[in-house]
């Protein structure tokens, strides 16, 4: 009955998380075929456990508690039935908890009164129909016990034996159990009553062991021991908040920055969420959820504490530890790729379930806490009689720090890491005095930063900038969307600095390891641990020791300098970096001597630049390669990589070079003939050359484009595996067909396209495998077929559409997905097929977009050239309510993007007018210059109201000359058209950002012929000559215009001759018309 009475109290504690009955299950089984030595225990353990009624908790003698202290250690050493041994150690730790806090916890009555007045019996049944019990604290005099001592408890051996047996959430609620008994039979015992005057000694106030429990969990480095310390350590602080609030002293032993620190070290000793399942149930139970990092998460709030309060959270003001562990925990999370950021909106981090702010990359969440760590560090520094000599915990990154944080930041590589690393760059500069304190000039004395008698002056650490440290920023400069000449010029000045700092290493101490770490001036700590982080992508042992002890510029750094050159379309200068890399390494400084990527860089910067001069200087440094190759420095030798950047250099210049593809042809034929696999063609290459082919325009592209995939299908097959078909290549070869005038260019693609789908569904290992067709694949078919000029384009077009919808709910089409672009294009195929119902047959494509756009398909939303194909589509249909269904459709746009927060990508243009305008002039209106008036006029308004995007250029102007042009009516009508096109030819005069092209004057005099008596409006014709001479516009097409309309006898005397104007030319006509 005692025992019972004991373990009824355990279980309903426990039995009230409703996560344990499993557990006692498997325990009851256990005790039910428990033999020998654990029967023989089980009985033990029921004999030394006595009734409260005969031994009223701080009554037992010093035996019996022995007894039961051992009693722990015999059930969590005996290694059976370990569900059984689980309940009965926390049992007996319970009994001996509630001896030395007096019994607080169990001073309460029985609800029923007749349940044998709290007896072993009662008290059973009282647990069996769920219902709390008390016992009468008047009638027993109770007291603390304290022979009972903490080492009794055995808490730390529990904690392991838990921890061995329940895992995630079971776990941490035991734990969490076992902190509240501690919490019921401590917390506020001055406060009951009557038990002063039975013994109680308000004096001797117990606290609960909160730091020792926590250090006992994070001894267990697991994620959940670490994840039940961190909530124990917020019970904690809530508690001393809750008692602050209310004035009441709660505890002497408080957590301090050495409490936080362990925990964060357990959890950046056990990789933060190994198993999130296993603790995000738990998780929740935190109030705070900065980061998805737990590391991180947990200096995040120390940082929220001491910040809401600096002077009452001062003991737990984060240092150097703090901050070493949370960036490195952080770190090693983003090598080991186990926390991700996307950008759909979603996080993919968690923590508890709340969601994290999705711009905080690990990079930045990094570069954020290096830069908390500097500001505790310059706040130190700012007090008055710091010295580095005062042994006070410092918040001063040390080399490891900052090159931990800066390779975050490079393997990110997300928008403005750039900045941020070379802001962390500057600091250690600063800090190291290679950079003036003040300005951001290289420090004239740069030898202070060298030299064993400045310790007293210098940063506590040795943080001059390593080679490495300046190579990740050049990357990061290098991998910018937008690199410019700015960017250049930061790069070409880190570099300088790397050559000072190589000089006076040279001239200081030659080859000695500047990074002493025997001397503890300079020692920065975590070495080991944090080393790790900055070391996992190094490789060589002695090349890392070079980067960590040198500043010397190498190889990397100058071809990552080449890389930005290239990127900001600064050939020449990246041709002047690679002159000096080769004069350096001529006199002795082999680690900066070129090789063929420096070579290929410069190689790539020239090819993009679009000229003749590009072309002829890839030419010429592929000859100094293979020249330097041929005497023997075989680092600079060409490969294909070398020879397939030449030949874009060629297609760069294809405009002004009309043998480019030829040129590629016999470089390519010259790789073929080589010997030497690294120079032997591969499919890139290939794909260059299609690529020439289709950019020159010459009526064989298309047939050449076909050629070479025979080509590569048969080099394929004779083993050249570099020339493994791919659907990439088929991409380019299937665009070049749909860009040519060549005959059944669309059926040709059409039958690449079924090429490519028979191989792949082969299934087989050989050139079918890389050849699943992609949206690109189909898209460039309909292109195809939308500029065929065949009547059957825009059906096929339309069929294509339907075959990738299909494949794409089958799961049969891999990555094919329609989107906008293949819907936009099969809308301009129903435009350009001429047939009556295009109209209609591309609004019903555009309302289906639309349709899938409101169901969250966003990549089928129409965008501005959807509407604009559509606009077309209805002109050609040439129905009568055709204008009708443009004006609608530019309603469309309007609204979309003015509406939904804006939809730029829908927003009509000057083009969409321009369009609209030619829907006016073939419309059957009668009153045609008044829609074309109104519509000019609404664009001027628009433009005005700051849509630039609508500001009337001379191509509105010449639709709209066009659109009054073809103004029906009476004289009086016409005259009105022809007075709006002369205030329009006013204004376009007076214009000072657009003028008269070919096609306009033209357009006005079509405006005369149709609006204009040349008998009666003879003035308004004299006029419109004036103009038209003065701004020396004529040309042949105008000079024919003009002869169609006016008498022979008006330009006779307009020219000052007899001849017959019929066998004029218009080299006949005065030059500065």
């Amino acid at each position: 009955d005692d025992y019972d009475n004991n373990d009824s109290i355990m279980r309903r504690r426990s039995d009230d998380n409703n996560n344990n009955t499993e557990a006692h299950a498997i325990s009851q089984q256990e005790q039910h075929t428990a033999t020998g030595h654990q029967r023989n225990l089980l009985e033990y353990t029921k004999s030394i456990l006595p009734s409260f009624e005969t031994y009223p908790p701080g009554t037992l003698s010093y035996t019996q508690i022995i007894q039961m202290s051992n009693c722990i250690d015999q059930w969590i050493s005996s290694g059976e039935h370990r569900y059984l041994g689980g309940e009965q150690a926390v049992l007996l730790m319970r009994r001996l908890l509630v001896e030395r806090g007096g019994g607080r916890s169990l001073r309460k009555k029985k609800k029923n009164a007749d349940n044998n007045n709290g007896s072993a019996d009662g008290a059973a049944a009282a647990d069996n129909n769920n219902e709390e019990w008390e016992f009468d604290s008047t009638e027993i005099p109770w007291r603390r016990n304290e022979d009972v001592t903490w080492e009794m408890y055995h808490l730390h051996s529990i904690t392991q034996y838990l921890n061995a047996l329940y895992s995630g959430p079971e776990f941490i609620s035991r734990v969490l159990d076992i902190v509240s008994a501690f919490e019921e039979e401590y917390v506020n015992d001055t406060d009951t009553v009557g038990l002063n005057s039975n013994g109680f000694n308000h004096d001797s106030h117990l606290e609960v062991p909160y730091k020792s429990i926590i250090a006992s969990l994070c001894d267990l480095r697991t994620p959940q021991a670490a994840m039940a310390a961190e909530l124990i350590l917020h019970r904690f602080e809530e508690q001393l908040r809750v008692h602050e609030n209310s004035g009441s002293h709660y505890h002497d032993n408080l957590p301090t920055t050495e409490t936080y620190n362990s925990v964060i070290a357990c959890w950046q000793k056990v990789g933060g969420y190994n198993d999130p399942s296993a603790v995000s149930t738990s998780a929740d139970m935190l109030p705070y959820h900065h980061h998805p990092n737990p590391c991180s998460n947990l200096l995040s709030h120390m940082l929220q504490l001491y910040h809401s309060n600096p002077t009452s959270f001062e003991r737990i003001r984060p240092d150097s530890i703090s901050f070493n562990f949370a960036i490195s925990s952080i770190s090693k999370e983003q090598i080991k790729a186990s926390w991700t950021s996307g950008d759909d909106g979603e996080n993919n981090g968690r923590r508890g379930g709340k969601n994290n702010k999705k711009s905080d990359t690990i990079g930045k969440q990094c570069y954020d806490h290096l830069m908390s760590m500097l500001d505790f560090y310059n706040a130190d520094q700012e007090k008055d009689g710091y010295s580095l000599d005062d042994n006070k915990p410092s918040c001063a990154p040390d080399l490891i720090t900052f090159s931990t944080v800066l390779n975050a930041l490079g393997r990110s590589n997300q928008l403005g890491d750039d900045g941020r690393a070379r802001e962390v760059l500057d600091v250690m500069m600063h800090l190291s005095r290679v950079l003036d304190e003040k300005e951001d000039n290289v420090n004239g004395n740069i030898e202070d930063t060298y030299g064993e008698d400045n310790h007293d002056q210098l940063y506590e650490f040795d943080v001059v900038p390593r080679n490495k440290h300046f190579n990740v920023v050049l990357a990061l400069m290098a991998g910018k969307r937008r690199v410019d000449d700015a960017t250049v010029e930061s790069a070409k000045r880190y570099v300088g600095i790397m050559e000072l700092l190589e000089n006076k290493e040279e001239e200081e101490i030659g080859s000695t390891d500047r990074l002493d770490y025997d001397d503890n001036h300079f020692n920065p700590p975590f070495q080991e641990e944090q080393q790790q982080g900055f070391n996992d992508d190094n490789g060589d042992d002695d090349q890392m020791h070079s980067m960590m002890t040198s500043s010397a510029p190498d190889i990397v750094t100058y071809n990552t300098l080449l890389s930005i050159a290239a990127r900001a379309r600064f050939p020449k200068q990246a041709e002047i970096i690679l002159n000096e890399m080769i004069e350096k390494s001529a006199s002795g400084k082999t680690r900066v001597k070129p090789d063929r990527i420096s070579f290929n860089t410069v190689l790539l910067a020239w090819s993009k630049t679009k000229n003749i001069e590009g072309k002829l200087r890839t030419e010429e440094l592929l000859h100094r390669m293979q020249e330097m190759a041929d005497n023997g420095d075989t680092d600079v030798k060409p490969d294909r990589t070398s020879l397939t950047t030449v030949i874009n250099a060629i297609i760069s210049s294809v405009k002004r070079n009309n043998m480019a593809p030829f040129q590629a042809e016999q470089i390519i034929e010259r790789m073929v003939n080589n010997n030497d696999p690294a120079m032997r063609p591969d499919v890139v290459t290939y794909t260059s050359l299609i690529k020439c082919w289709s950019e020159s325009g010459r009526p064989r592209a298309a047939d050449r484009a076909e050629e070479i995939i025979n080509t590569l299908h048969q080099r394929y097959n004779d083993g050249f595996e570099e020339c493994k078909p791919d659907a990439f290549v088929y991409n380019v070869a299937m665009n070049a067909l749909a860009k040519s005038d060549a005959p059944h260019s669309a059926e040709r693609a059409e039958a690449l396209l079924n090429r490519m789908q028979d191989r792949y569904n082969a299934g087989d290992d050989g050139d079918g495998a890389d050849l699943a067709p992609t949206t690109q694949s189909f898209s460039s078919v309909i292109l195809a077929w939308a500029r065929s000029n065949d009547s059957r384009g825009a059906m096929k077009a339309e069929k294509l559409l339907q075959t990738m919808h299909d494949l794409e709910e089958s799961g049969t089409g891999g990555s094919v997905s329609p989107n906008t672009i293949c819907y936009s294009t099969c809308i301009l195929a129903w435009r350009n097929s001429g047939r009556s119902d295009a109209g209609k047959r591309a609004d019903a494509l555009l309302k289906k977009m639309e349709q899938y756009e409101n169901e969250g398909r966003y990549n089928l939303k129409p965008n501005a050239i959807t509407y604009t194909n559509a606009m077309e589509a209805w002109i050609v249909s040439r129905k009568p309510e055709s204008l009708e269904k443009v004006e609608s459709i530019l309603e469309r746009m309007i609204d979309r993007s003015s509406s939904r927060g804006g939809d730029s990508d829908s927003a009509p243009t000057s083009t969409t007018f321009n369009v609209v305008m030619k829907a006016v002039r073939h419309s059957s209106n009668r009153m045609k210059y008044q829609k074309a008036e109104e519509l000019l006029r609404r664009m001027k308004e628009m433009d005005k109201n700051g849509d630039d995007r609508v500001k009337p250029n001379i191509f509105t102007y010449n639709a709209f000359f066009s659109a009054c042009a073809m103004t029906k009516g009476n004289n009086q009508e016409k005259n009105s058209a022809f007075s709006s096109v002369l205030n329009a030819l006013v204004e376009l005069q007076d214009s000072k950002h657009m003028r008269a092209d070919a096609y306009t004057w033209p357009a006005v005099w079509k405006a005369c012929e149709n609006l204009l008596d040349v008998k009666n409006d003879l003035a308004w014709i004299n006029r419109i000559f004036e103009l038209t001479i003065k701004s020396g516009c004529m040309n042949e097409l105008l000079f024919n215009n003009i002869r169609k309309f006016l008498p022979p006898q008006y330009l006779q005397k307009k020219l000052k001759t007899t001849d017959d104007v019929w066998q004029m030319t218009v080299h006949d006509l005065p030059p500065d018309w």
